[in-house]
């Protein structure tokens, strides 16, 4: 019976994604052709004004790079972004099955990635050779291999391969080639516009995610905004991506949430088990230095290379107050945004305090403009070493030694896909959702930077045993770990007791319909805008019963965010934890979810929906959940048959509770008091399809879903 429900409701969920895809098929080719008719139109009023061949020529070959405009009607283009890595995020412990509580050991076995990068990677690399079909390349085989792409990949699935290598600075070190999932397999994309095998059309990167239907997939590229290093005139020169008008007057895109990040928010809120992860960039403290002398230049509208004059202000440096140099397409809500660090090795190679971080002094730091908190998680990525090749047609194995958040991605990347392992293991071959992936990677952190998140590390550093530990946790009913639903108007509510042993921890986070960006936007709109993107604004609670002191979730302040974090009303983020360092053992502590406005779907126009999330809880006693009555509540209630024609019932509820019927819109349907272990609902009345059905008692909310036929 539980086989057949699952796969009713897998079905229905399926069929609504489908859907919705087909919606964002269409929306996406509409703007594709749009960028394709605005970049012809724009390179032929430049080739009738500009005879800078030199210019013309490089435009015409990012064109299939292309990721926007900017509001000047600039084209700007993705770029790639480039075994201590196991080590240092504790992933040996999985890759070698010496965690408590789970059976065997960990490498990504029946765990297949997903990657968008450079170009091809070399599957034939004797680091993808321990089994047949490691690596499918979906692209056309005309297309050149990519070092980027190939040593992308064996962060996250190379098999072990141990090298000294020697420096030209006359150091050597013996190298652990081996990625996190030496026995996953990878389907790998290309970010750039191309024609993919069996299509006659250009498919962008959004185009290509929804024909892959990826369930983990890398994303190792994004767009520089501010200061970058470009050749005119046969020099390599400071370029500035931003807009400027002489002497002093600059604008720029670095923080905000742009075209790009809506397409992304997009397609993970149709599409809530896309795990995507990407990197932040390596633009920190690009810019020409104070008092240099060196001509420097901005884009001009014709996309000619302007020299600044020795009476102009040139802008700052990227991040020169330490902050705010991501671009967009990577300050988006839905996705895992990854930072570099250097490499840990103090305490053999282990995390021991936070002081073992280091910020690599290139990887770009947030926050988002409105002060959401970018990058989400940090990972190892300076002077690793990693798979390489040829970059034409026939490839060749080679191994390099590189820096870059595009290596520090891949880390998290692989980590996520030994968590689904696990979790299928554990759950009944059950994935990760986006939603839970990333509540499961933030609660799990190891503390970096600042307490609590920064614009350096976000939430932390990449703890992949402990992420472990937590799903064993979920198992053994130590660690409360749920994919729950908010009604419109609703507070979820449950109890529980602390262990008084650590503290009180509360993680939550939500997959946000995109924030619909108008169809032109002005510099002045786009620069520096702190109006929230989040769309439906959870709130995480958590009041001590016995003194009723409230306690707040983290929080970066917008405009100076290199002050530690604080703890308030969070309106930005679709992630809120809340954290009590020293709770009194055995004391009641009530945990509430709520939320602001009315909750709503990413329609067009937007509908009334409930809202789901995910939710980890730890630091509380086992079986601590509310009132006798409320743990059974929890832990015995059942609906069923949960799909059904007519009538369902509510069983094993306790008496005097109540309950509430919502269709998915979030509209009440019918409310009742439930007076028996077994209380019929008759849904004949209502028209076919799925309904919410909640059961309060004054401790806890549950909630659960019946289909009907």
């Amino acid at each position: 019976m539980k086989k057949h429900l699952l796969l009713a409701s897998t079905l229905a969920i399926s069929m609504l994604s489908a859907q919705n895809n087909e919606g964002l098929k269409r929306e996406f080719e509409r703007k594709n052709k749009e960028n394709s008719a605005k970049f012809e139109s724009y390179v032929g009023r430049i080739s009738a004004t500009s005879k800078n061949s030199e210019a013309l020529k490089e435009l015409q070959q990012q064109r299939n790079n292309l990721a926007g405009f900017t509001p000047s009607g600039i084209p700007y283009f993705n770029q790639v972004e480039d075994m201590d890595q196991i080590k240092n995020s504790n992933a040996d412990f999985l890759q070698n099955g010496t965690i408590t509580g789970l059976t065997g050991s960990f490498n990504g076995e029946n765990i297949k990635y997903t990657l968008f990068d450079g170009g091809r990677v070399y599957a034939a690399h004797p680091f993808f050779d321990n089994m047949t079909g490691r690596v499918t390349n979906k692209e056309a085989t005309t297309m050149n291999y990519s070092a980027h792409s190939t040593a992308v990949s064996g962060f996250m699935g190379a098999r072990a391969h141990t090298q000294t290598l020697n420096f030209t600075d006359g150091t050597s070190r013996t190298v652990n080639f081996q990625g996190i999932a030496k026995n996953s397999t990878i389907d790998s994309y290309a970010f750039s516009d191309s024609v993919l095998p069996g299509n006659t059309a250009l498919s962008t990167v959004f185009e290509k995610i929804l024909i892959a239907q990826p369930k983990i997939s890398n994303h190792s590229y994004g767009t520089n905004q501010g200061w970058s290093v470009k050749a005119v005139n046969g020099v390599n020169s400071w370029v500035w991506n931003g807009t400027f008008t002489s002497p002093n007057t600059s604008m720029d895109l670095q923080g905000t949430y742009f075209d790009n990040d809506e397409s992304y928010d997009a397609i993970v809120y149709n599409n809530p088990t896309y795990i995507i992860v990407k990197s932040s960039g390596n633009y920190f403290g690009m810019g020409p230095a104070a008092g240099s002398t060196a001509t420097s230049y901005y884009r001009g509208s014709n996309n000619t290379n302007v020299a600044f004059t020795a009476t102009d202000t040139l802008p700052a440096q990227n991040c020169s107050q330490g902050f705010d140099c991501i671009g967009p397409g990577s300050l988006a809500k839905n996705i895992i945004v990854v930072a570099a660090t250097d490499r840990i090795t103090a305490n053999d190679g282990r995390y021991v305090t936070a002081a073992n971080v280091i910020h690599s002094d290139y990887s770009s730091a947030g926050p988002r403009d409105d002060g959401g908190i970018k990058p989400d998680i940090a990972a190892v990525g300076t002077d690793v070493g990693s798979a390489s090749t040829a970059e034409n047609t026939t490839g060749s194995a080679s191994l390099t030694v590189g820096s870059g958040t595009s290596y520090s991605a891949p880390v998290v990347t692989g980590i996520i896909g030994l968590w689904t392992q696990i979790n299928k293991q554990l759950f009944q071959n059950a994935e990760l959702k986006a939603a839970s992936a990333k509540t499961l990677m933030i609660h799990s952190a190891s503390e970096a930077g600042n307490v609590g998140p920064d614009p350096w590390f976000g939430w932390g550093f990449i703890n992949a045993k402990k992420g472990a530990e937590l799903l064993v946790g979920k198992s053994n009913n130590t660690v409360i770990f749920n994919e729950e639903t908010l009604n419109n108007g609703s507070t979820n509510t449950q109890i529980v007791n602390a262990s008084g042993n650590e503290p009180l921890k509360v993680t939550i986070s939500w997959i946000d319909p995109e924030f619909k960006l108008p169809e032109t936007i002005s510099w002045e709109s786009a620069y520096n805008n702190r109006n929230s993107r989040l769309v439906n604004d959870l709130d995480l609670r958590i009041t001590d019963t016995t003194t009723n002191t409230v306690y707040m979730p983290w929080k970066l302040n917008a405009t100076s965010p290199m002050t530690p974090a604080t703890k308030g009303d969070n309106t930005v983020d679709n992630v809120e934890q809340v954290v009590i360092e020293a709770p009194v053992a055995g004391r009641s502590y009530k945990i509430e979810v709520l939320h602001k406005g009315t909750l709503v779907n990413n329609a067009t126009p937007s509908a009334t929906a409930p809202q789901n999330y995910s939710i980890i809880v730890t630091g509380h006693t086992a079986g601590s959940l509310g009132t006798k009555e409320g743990a059974k509540a929890l832990r015995e209630l059942a609906v069923a048959p949960s799909v059904t024609k007519d009538v369902t019932s509510i069983l094993n509820a306790p008496k005097k509770s109540t309950f509430t019927i919502y269709d998915m819109s979030g509209k009440k349907l019918q409310s009742g008091t439930i007076n028996s272990e077994k209380e019929a609902i008759n849904l004949s009345s209502h028209p076919k399809g799925i309904y919410i059905i909640e059961v309060r008692t004054d401790k806890d909310v549950v909630t659960k879903k019946v289909i009907k036929e």
